[in-house]
């Protein structure tokens, strides 16, 4: 069942576009119709007040956290657990909760059959936490804890509570020990229980991995119900814009498009004027080559579903057009003269049948071309 709790909206801090956050929350477990425990205090997760010392494992596979898939950066805010209780004792703890994500979808088993412990993983929480039962016997409760973890959807999640009393004789007496709401899962929890030794320090003894019933362990427990927290975010789609020069004769062409591989996007030309900013210009701009040498500043910008989101610039120099023709050689040169000459060699008034044309400029510099009239 999942829960779905607020949208805040927040200015994305480069993209100059409002990216949604979301807050929710996923139940394993129905809170609503569970049942509280009835069993053993050693089979009891995520903890009991009848023991000093408690540690339990709650593996939460990939197939019960489904809701997480295809989220955007995100992160487990906080846990949550709900007991019935039966103590009129006011209880106090140290807390301390460990995460780590896993493909392990069952806990290990050794050579000998013996079930295995998970390492302790990233710790997220430690802290006193005072259970005021003397004020709440006879009613449901939550118990919540609130903290910051980076999550893979589509991993598995180990949580790893330990429990330790302050004293060994802060405990409930008989079965007053504020049982939790289980979820019917059974068999991807396991209890340690230790009324002298912390599941920490268990962790660093010889005996550990192992969980055995010597050691004051359970291993075929039931997954407490859980409220997991969450917060994601929309994905932000990026564009990396580029604009490509392709020269000719005449013209020089620029086109502003998305890099390949990036995601489709519309992308603006601009031109940057001095007086007036930038320009929004045709994409493609064909700009004429002209006669003199030029320099543009052309910005292009990439657009995604109405969202400003990346950009490029270029300086491009464009040369004059390479001079092809007599004519286009000597433009701006001033004629001199003009000789004509026959084939022999011999000066003409004008031209007549094969000419060899002279021409003399202004800088002394001459062109022969030879033409027939």
């Amino acid at each position: 069942m999942k829960r779905f709790y607020m949208i805040l909206a927040a200015v994305a801090a480069l993209a100059l576009t409002a990216q949604a956050q979301y807050w929710e929350s996923l139940e394993v477990g129905d809170f609503e119709n569970a049942d509280t425990y009835n069993g053993s205090y050693f089979d009891m997760a995520p903890t009991n007040f009848y023991i000093a010392h408690t540690g339990c494992q709650l593996l939460y596979t990939p197939d019960m956290l489904t809701d997480f898939n295809d989220k955007f950066n995100l992160k487990i805010k906080g846990l949550s657990f709900r007991f019935y209780n039966e103590s009129f004792d006011d209880m106090v703890r140290n807390v301390n909760i460990y995460l780590q994500e896993t493909d392990a979808t069952e806990f290990a088993v050794n050579e000998e059959g013996v079930k295995q412990f998970f390492p302790l993983g990233d710790q997220v929480v430690e802290e006193e936490r005072t259970f005021f039962m003397s004020y709440l016997y006879g009613e449901d409760f939550d118990v919540s804890f609130r903290f910051d973890y980076p999550f893979t959807p589509g991993k598995g999640l180990l949580v790893t509570i330990v429990f330790d009393a302050l004293d060994d004789d802060n405990c409930t007496m008989g079965s007053d020990y504020a049982p939790f709401y289980t979820s019917g899962i059974r068999g991807k929890a396991m209890t340690y229980t230790n009324n002298w030794t912390s599941f920490v320090d268990f962790t660093h003894g010889n005996d550990f991995p192992n969980a055995t019933a010597s050691l004051g362990c359970g291993t075929n427990v039931e997954l407490p119900c859980t409220r997991i927290d969450y917060y994601y975010e929309d994905p932000v789609q990026t564009a990396s814009p580029e604009i490509i020069t392709t020269p000719g004769d005449e013209f020089y062409t620029f086109t502003a498009q998305v890099k390949e591989g990036d995601p489709e996007a519309e992308v603006s030309l601009y031109l940057v004027d001095e007086n007036r900013g930038r320009v929004l210009v045709d994409n493609p701009l064909v700009v004429n080559r002209g006669e003199l040498d030029q320099t543009l500043e052309l910005v292009a910008v990439a657009h995604i579903e109405n969202q400003l989101d990346g950009e490029t610039s270029i300086t491009a120099e464009i040369p004059a057009k390479t001079p092809t023709s007599v004519e286009e050689l000597n433009a701006g040169k001033t004629v001199a003269g003009v000789r004509y000459y026959n084939m022999a060699g011999q000066e003409m008034q004008e031209a007549n049948g094969m000419t060899i044309v002279v021409t003399t400029y202004s800088d002394g510099t001459t062109t022969a071309a030879k033409v027939m009239k």
